[in-house]
């Protein structure tokens, strides 16, 4: 859901509140120019959120964008969401916008599994787009005393956020040939470290060209696909995947 006209949306606020709510930005960090990192309260103790579910942001009258919270509180009204502010759009804009007490409606988190509660090694693999979610992630993986891998391809001022974020993954550079660099990072892993990371749980998210380009690149050292999850965020050329 991209758009709508204004008198549908305006209608589905009221007719769908047990689905919908109003939310206030409580906090914001700005790690680099281009993340923004907010808080929102609101009141939402029914909601079961599992990692990797998505929001729907309601940007301005007629346009809605989905994105994934690093946290989620049910029982304290509170959630976090890492944003990337691309200057390309109007969902971007309105992030850009956003201060303290700013009043936004949101739809409330939905989606299919996406993590693998039961894998020991995980992988990740993205770009600015996924910071949120595998913020998320790390944070259960720690919990649980597990581990995990990642690769993400970063334009240069978002390059210290990972570890900002403690999100303890290599960095490359973004490329025109999709997922070249990221590709040469993942063959030079140390032979030890793969064998222990084949057979793990793959997330691949992000752009749609450089998810394609990395998932053929993992089939090709016998990742087995039931082990790779692909989520496109984003295409160039297209509004929101």
């Amino acid at each position: 859901m991209n758009s709508m006209p204004k008198i549908i949306g305006d209608f589905m606020e009221l007719a769908f509140s047990n689905k919908i709510c109003k939310v206030s930005v409580t906090t914001i960090q700005m790690p680099a120019p281009n993340i923004k990192i907010v808080t929102f309260k609101g009141v939402f103790p029914q909601v079961k959120f599992k990692i990797g579910h998505a929001i729907v942001i309601r940007i301005d009258e007629t346009n809605y964008r989905n994105y994934t919270p690093s946290k989620w509180d049910s029982e304290a009204g509170t959630f976090e969401v890492i944003f990337h502010i691309h200057n390309n759009g109007p969902g971007s804009e309105c992030i850009k916008k956003l201060k303290l007490n700013d009043q936004i409606t949101v739809g409330l988190p939905r989606g299919f599994k996406v993590f693998n509660k039961e894998a020991k090694y995980h992988f990740f693999f993205g770009d600015e787009t996924c910071m949120s979610v595998f913020k998320s992630m790390k944070d259960e993986i720690n919990r649980t005393e597990n581990n995990y891998l990642g690769i993400l391809e970063l334009d240069k001022p978002s390059v210290e956020v990972p570890e900002k974020l403690g999100i303890n993954v290599d960095i490359v550079p973004k490329s025109l040939n999709k997922a070249e660099f990221a590709i040469k990072a993942l063959h030079q892993l140390d032979a030890e470290i793969w064998n222990l990371w084949q057979n793990g749980y793959f997330y691949l998210l992000g752009n749609a060209k450089s998810i394609q380009a990395f998932r053929k690149a993992l089939k090709e050292k016998g990742v087995s696909n039931k082990n790779i999850y692909t989520q496109p965020y984003w295409a160039e050329g297209k509004i929101g995947l």
